[in-house]
């Protein structure tokens, strides 16, 4: 949600950008010399005046950023903010960057030219629409889409689950992860081919067959023609989703292991803290080479080197909920790390660590300190315990649970030593104390947290995780965590409920495929759409890819410069000189990029986004926000501008033409 403004912004931006350049189109063939065909636009003084203005703010912003190009970035606080690509690696990323000033003017730009540009279908919707006409359409495409017989595509997934338990092998506990993963792939691959085929060929049959004729021939607007047959293949694709999407249930929840249900059959509702690394060589911890450089690794105590600073890795919560230890039970983390060995180890045992739940107003380096003072405290209270109450084992117990409250709240922490870490395997530690979150909260009334200097406020609470020194040499191995590793698990819903949300952004998906399908179909013929649809779907699959390449970021440099190096045969590294040739070469790959930073990348939807499988197999809730702003808002931001496409594509068509 905090997002939303920006985001916003950026769809304005492009939208209007988009709408912006074709109604320029449309005034230099109109009014430079081509006529459009016995059917011009009708355009107002205000509508003109406002895409006047429009054109003007585009000429300002352009203007800005040719004045820093010329002055070598003296004016790069004014020119347009390009969003920070987030590296998984960072525990921490930046922040975005504010808006600019040539950000407000492209936007305001973009405004008043996407009002001018879907007035007249947005006036269509408000009071020349009748939607009797179009449900009668739309009925109308629902049995047409049925009659094609594309739909026995559907069928196509039964013998899949009748026989891919013979092919789906793993552990015990991933086997739910196995089922949601195939799943998931089968009925994307499925619905996609079987949507884009329904709505790319429809309208075009219609022309050919001419049964179109039968309808424009009525007092009928042809957005409702485009509207009616989206409205019937949606309903169509709508219900053959929810009778697979049962089927696919029953398949999924026979015969689940005990593992795998502890492990996957849940919606896990996690609250993340920030992470950073203490007594590492580097920021985001020490780098052991994996190919995916995601986490940060930390080792325990070394015999040979005694003086080195102790290794943490600290996770930091700002605030947390009030529900959090409010009903008194104790309250659960959940972690699984990786473990990097240097030696063989010790067989049947993991990594032993130290996790320190702590008030976050406590130095991280002094963690182990406290937690050594807060032993030697205890142990001195337990014997003088024991000798006060002798064999009085209910007694002895009270005055121990005493004594460990009392530690609590005199040192703001509670230690879970000598913990067997395993590798990838989700843990759960779940006996923190709730008296801990109660103390933090009242000492959050009496002594509130402040920033002292240039720091900011210390967090509220605090988790750290260190590796415990052993003999045996057990902590030569290495521990790997990331920021999502560890969480605080606030409460589970239900794994059904969350199976159907996943599967509702698979339907998001599949709508905004629909929507690409029935605007090119209002112009272009059946096949030509359908493999300009797909062609959209593939790109949206390698948007990450295409955004390397566009941000410089990909390995063997730009597309000219990769391909000279493939004709060469030379590795990554090699400089390939100084010489005109790499000059024009590289040119010709900054071209490229602008292009796709600038056209590309704001067409092309970000078809893995629509994606909510993980969250399933993994046993995650998709949490509302996630849902509404991941999915079904970008659809909505897409499918917008594909109407006003449709509009004016099925409008300005030449039903009747012999050819």
């Amino acid at each position: 949600w905090a997002d939303l403004p920006r985001a916003l912004m950026s769809w304005t931006q492009n939208a209007g950008t988009l709408a912006a350049l074709a109604a320029l189109v449309w005034f230099a063939a109109t009014y430079l010399g081509r006529k459009l065909e016995k059917r011009r636009l009708q355009a107002s003084p205000l509508a003109t005046g406002m895409l006047l203005l429009s054109w003007s703010l585009f000429g300002v912003v352009l203007g800005i950023m040719l004045l820093n190009w010329s002055s070598d970035g003296r004016y790069h606080n004014l020119v347009p903010s390009t969003p920070m690509t987030v590296d998984p690696a960072d525990p921490n990323p930046p922040p975005q960057p504010p808006p600019t000033l040539s950000d407000w003017l492209l936007t305001a730009a973009g405004a008043l030219a996407l009002v001018v540009v879907a007035a007249p279908m947005l006036r269509l919707l408000a009071g020349g629409l009748r939607w009797g006409r179009i449900l009668a359409l739309a009925r109308l495409g629902f049995k047409e889409g049925i009659r094609s017989r594309v739909v026995l595509v559907f069928a196509a997934i039964v013998p899949l689950l009748l026989f891919a338990g013979w092919f789906i092998t793993g552990k015990p506990e991933d086997q739910i992860r196995n089922y949601v993963d195939f799943l998931y792939l089968v009925i994307t691959i499925l619905f996609i081919l079987t949507t884009s085929l329904i709505g790319s060929l429809g309208i075009p049959a219609d022309v050919k067959s001419q049964a179109i004729h039968t309808i424009v021939t009525k007092p009928v607007e042809k957005l409702e023609i485009v509207l009616g047959r989206y409205l019937g293949y949606a309903a169509l694709i709508t219900m053959g989703l929810v009778l697979v999407t049962a089927l696919s249930m029953i398949y999924l929840l026979r015969n689940l292991t005990p593992e795998s249900i502890e492990e996957s059959y849940r919606a896990r509702v996690p609250i993340y803290g920030r992470l950073e690394y203490i007594g590492t060589k580097e920021r985001r911890g020490d780098n052991v080479g994996r190919e995916y450089d995601i986490r940060g690794y930390i080792t325990g105590p070394q015999v040979n080197q005694p003086n080195l600073p102790r290794q943490f890795a600290i996770w930091s919560f700002d605030t947390l909920p009030d529900s959090v230890g409010a009903d008194g039970k104790p309250v659960a983390f959940e972690f699984g790390f990786d473990i990097f060995r240097l030696t063989k180890g010790i067989e049947n045992q993991g990594v032993l660590c130290t996790f320190y739940f702590a008030d976050g107003r406590i130095r991280p380096m002094d963690l182990e300190r406290r937690k050594l003072e807060m032993d030697a405290k205890f142990d001195e209270l337990q014997e003088a315990a024991v000798k006060k109450h002798g064999g009085d084992r209910a007694a002895l117990n009270k005055a121990l649970a005493d004594i460990r409250l009392k530690l609590l709240h005199d040192f703001g922490m509670y230690v879970k030593p000598k913990f067997n870490v395993t590798d990838y395997h989700t843990q759960r530690i779940d006996d923190v104390p709730a008296a801990l979150f109660e103390y933090l909260r009242k000492k959050e009334t009496t002594e509130p947290r402040q920033a002292v200097g240039n720091e900011p406020a210390p967090p509220m609470f605090q988790v750290g995780v260190s590796v415990d020194f052993d003999i045996r040499g057990a902590n030569q191995q290495m521990l790997g965590t990331a920021r999502r590793d560890l969480y605080l698990l606030v409460t589970e819903q239900s794994f059904l409920l969350n199976y159907i949300k996943g599967i509702v952004g698979l339907w998001c998906l599949l709508m905004l495929v629909l929507g690409i399908a029935v605007t090119c179909s209002a112009y272009l013929s059946g096949v030509i759409s359908w493999l300009c649809t797909i062609f959209i779907v593939l790109a949206g699959l390698f948007v990450a890819d295409i955004q390397e390449i566009a941000e410089n970021r990909s390995p063997g440099g730009g597309p000219l410069e990769s391909l000279t190096r493939i004709a060469l045969k030379q590795n990554q590294v090699v400089d390939l000189g100084d010489s005109p040739a790499a000059t024009l070469r590289s040119g010709v790959d900054e071209a490229i990029r602008w292009l796709l930073r600038v056209f590309f990348l704001r067409l092309i939807p970000d078809v893995w986004r629509f994606d909510l499988h993980n969250y399933v197999s993994n046993g995650f809730d998709i949490a509302l926000s996630v849902l509404c702003m991941e999915t079904v808002l970008p659809m909505l931001g897409f499918l917008f501008p594909c109407a006003v496409f449709a509009y004016y594509l099925m409008k300005y068509r030449e039903i009747a033409n012999p050819s």
